[in-house]
């Protein structure tokens, strides 16, 4: 996704990685636990076991990998309404118990200064961007692709994490135009982000 306006007249940057950071756990777990019946994790789950041991013994696997194995699981071939439909409902009824309130407050409040906040996330865009959308932030993360409006099981981008978040940062931005740009993250994933940052806040 590219930025949504304009940065010349934004003193500071603010790049937030979302989970375990904005958030106080994992959301892809919990967006899966809102959004899949049970019997159908357990089934997808037993299912899951042996494509990933086929991407293990392939020598093909990585965290990309099995994220968009998962979801191919349990969401290939569902339309672009119905996902979109999903995140919405996870967004309204699930997000705010996840949130770091004390955090989220900060940035809507740097927001209304006028200054620029852009989550930078792993997670796919499926929850991701009606979150963004509803709080005014720009979203740079990881993908669905989707041909003929429905989902193919796979990413239309690369997955949006540790020398990914830099290049799609750099892609969108011009860091140069910024005062101060700041960082805030909670891994080692997020390292090349910091590397771009003239202040950091580890949580």
């Amino acid at each position: 996704m590219k930025s949504q306006g304009s940065t010349a007249n934004s003193q500071r940057l603010h790049l937030c990685d979302f989970d375990g950071t904005l958030t106080k756990g994992d959301s892809f777990v919990r967006f899966l636990l809102f959004a899949v019946p049970l019997p159908q994790l357990a089934v997808g789950g037993f299912e899951l076991i042996f494509k990933f041991l086929g991407l293990i013994f392939s020598g093909k696997w990585s965290n990309a990998a099995g994220k968009a194995a998962v979801l191919s699981e349990f969401f290939k071939g569902k339309t672009v309404e119905e996902l979109e439909a999903l995140g919405s409902k996870f967004c309204q009824q699930k997000m705010p118990t996840l949130l770091r309130a004390e955090l989220l407050g900060s940035l809507r409040q740097v927001l209304k200064n006028g200054e620029t906040v852009v989550v930078v996330s792993a997670s796919p865009d499926l929850w991701l961007r009606p979150f963004c959308a509803a709080e005014g932030f720009e979203l740079l993360c990881t993908e669905l692709e989707f041909v003929g409006g429905q989902f193919t099981g796979k990413f239309a981008t690369l997955n949006c994490n540790w020398e990914e978040k830099a290049r799609r940062i750099q892609a969108a931005y011009n860091l140069g135009e910024f005062e101060k740009v700041i960082a805030y993250g909670n891994s080692i994933g997020d390292a090349a982000m910091f590397a771009l940052a003239d202040e950091v806040f580890r949580f």
